[in-house]
């Protein structure tokens, strides 16, 4: 299963994340998880709390249509404010479906 994780600011997230939902490309093909990071941004000049959006869809829905979906997405995101995609994690290939939190569309 594919995951595409983001980190930036938490209300830039949260409407990267309704917009996620709206799309009719994506509906229904993914879960989402929504974060908040403890994080000291001191490159930033604004005082704004950071989160972690983890986007996974089902590895056999892992189509070109579905990823340019969430790729425009994620550049209108960054047109609002910083968004920058997150290392991958080793603990996600050892967890299924099951073992993340977040809502499953």
């Amino acid at each position: 299963m594919p995951i595409f994780e983001y980190r930036g600011e938490a209300a830039n997230l949260k409407v990267l994340a309704r917009e996620i939902e709206a799309d009719q490309h994506l509906a229904g093909k993914y879960s989402l998880a929504l974060t908040p990071l403890q994080q000291n941004r001191r490159d930033s000049l604004r005082h704004a709390h950071w989160a972690e959006i983890s986007i996974s869809v089902a590895a056999g829905l892992a189509t070109n249509t579905l990823y340019d979906a969430l790729k425009a997405l994620v550049e209108r995101a960054r047109d609002r404010g910083p968004v920058e995609e997150a290392p991958p994690r080793l603990e996600d290939d050892d967890q299924g479906a099951d073992g993340s939190e977040g809502v499953n569309r």
